[in-house]
């Protein structure tokens, strides 16, 4: 038994000890999580171009592909293209324009059209850019980059593709695209004079693990 008026000096090391234990597993997970966006990138970098590269005729004049998906994002009030999707939007029509797929493919979040509606958007974009709307097919369920290549295989039936988005996103989206059996590269959208946020960088490192994940276990969607 303690004696009065002594504290227990277990006490400070049990926490230290709890503190270090945490220390450590996150430090593994950060660890993990970057041999897998390794993997990710290793996997597809080859096979992801500039627009320039792309339409030079060096790698378009090389296959036909089935499409060229474009992968949505933010689409600011009064459905106007954010910058971001207005720059992969462009790039898919300079893509599309040189003959190299039969249709475009817009992907994105247009589960509640009313209220936000990605595809709907995109595909008007895509018009006003001279791309005929008999060319263009929208997914309105791509509410991930995985779930679109899911849907892109599964209801589309796309065995090849040209995948067009930003370029911080380019190396997993073709992965994903691979990984589902789609014949695929990508090419990365330009950039008209935006700054893409930090978080953008740090959400995509962690998305990227998650990929990895996903296609292990290859979950519905």
């Amino acid at each position: 038994m303690m004696k009065p008026g002594k504290t227990s000096s277990k006490k400070p090391w049990i926490f230290l000890k709890i503190l270090l234990v945490l220390v450590i597993i996150g430090f593994l997970g950060v660890a993990a999580l970057g041999l897998m966006n390794l993997h990710v990138y290793n996997s597809s970098a080859p096979d992801v171009y500039s627009l320039d590269a792309f339409t030079s005729g060096a790698v378009s004049a090389e296959s036909h592909y089935d499409a060229v998906i474009v992968l949505g994002c933010a689409v600011w009030e009064g459905g106007v293209a954010s910058p971001m999707l207005a720059d992969r939007l462009r790039t898919a029509a300079a893509v599309y324009k040189t003959g190299c797929a039969d249709y475009i493919l817009v992907t994105g979040d247009s589960e509640e059209p009313e209220d936000y509606d990605e595809t709907g958007c995109m595909k008007e974009f895509l018009i006003n850019e001279g791309i005929s709307e008999s060319d263009i097919v929208c997914d309105p369920l791509g509410l991930s980059t995985y779930e679109s290549m899911v849907r892109a295989v599964t209801l589309f039936d796309v065995k090849s593709a040209v995948v067009v988005t930003t370029g911080f996103h380019c190396a997993r989206s073709v992965y994903d695209a691979q990984n589902f059996g789609i014949e695929s590269v990508g090419v990365e959208a330009i950039n008209s004079g935006y700054v893409i946020r930090q978080y953008n960088y740090y959400r995509e490192f962690i998305a990227r693990g998650k990929d990895f994940v996903f296609m292990l276990i290859k979950p519905g969607y």
